[in-house]
């Protein structure tokens, strides 16, 4: 049998030959934008050792930080600016104000959150699919290309070995080159979800460490205040 001659078998290696080559090109693509967001965030991170310093930041000092081309830039852009309105607009200095203003806040960076959190599962869909569906058009290749070297053996009238083996031997290349296209994609959609979530999970405490900083830095602001009021009356 000559896959040639079978359009339906050439058809199939043709597809998965493509699928092989969207799934290097997006374990590349995701495993360069990992690399490169991992060193971002943590020379954003290591900034900030000292975390009482973050509610007092700026937004041009954020700005300088390059805060569009990072993920923890952007979640940190993104706090200061709820932060900053929140300054702006509280005319009263109470806790009350304060507490509806840091759920805000919270709100402002979870949100910030899961929209990092769906570019970084952008394109893992895709390993997903191929991952899943690769098998099975590999194996409707095979069938077909079986039922065709059957076929032509019927017509042959002769069913030895020799004529069996070599045409069904060729059918079962869409199978392996099936599960060849499977395995890589299995393993980097796995590899790059668990990678992923210790992102997020970094993220999370950043986001945190920077609401911790703001609630503290207005406990400190409120006491004050507070203080010289007493000591004034």
């Amino acid at each position: 049998m000559n896959f040639s001659e079978t359009t339906i078998v050439d058809s199939t290696l043709c597809m998965l030959g493509c699928f092989s080559l969207l799934t290097w090109s997006v374990i590349i693509l995701k495993a360069g934008e990992m690399a490169l967001n991992r060193y971002r965030n943590r020379k954003v991170i290591n900034q900030f050792t000292d975390i009482s310093r973050m509610a007092t930041l700026t937004q041009a000092e954020i700005e300088t930080d390059k805060s569009h081309t990072t993920q923890a830039g952007r979640v940190l852009s993104v706090g200061s600016q709820t932060y900053a309105r929140a300054k702006n607009l509280t005319k009263t200095n109470t806790l009350e104000h304060h507490a509806a203003w840091h759920e805000l806040i919270e709100r402002a960076l979870r949100q910030q959150l899961q929209k990092e959190k769906a570019l970084m599962e952008s394109g893992l869909g895709w390993l997903a699919s191929i991952g899943s569906t690769a098998p099975f058009i590999g194996l409707f290749g095979t069938v077909w290309g079986i039922m065709h070297a059957l076929k032509d053996i019927s017509a042959q009238g002769n069913a030895s070995l020799d004529v069996v083996a070599g045409p069904i031997g060729e059918a079962l290349i869409a199978t392996a080159l099936g599960i060849a296209v499977a395995i890589p994609a299995v393993i980097a959609y796995n590899f790059f979800l668990r990678q992923n979530r210790t992102s997020i999970a970094n993220l999370e405490h950043f986001a945190t460490d920077y609401l911790r900083s703001c609630i503290e830095n207005d406990l400190t602001e409120t006491t004050e205040n507070n203080h010289v009021h007493t000591t004034a009356q």
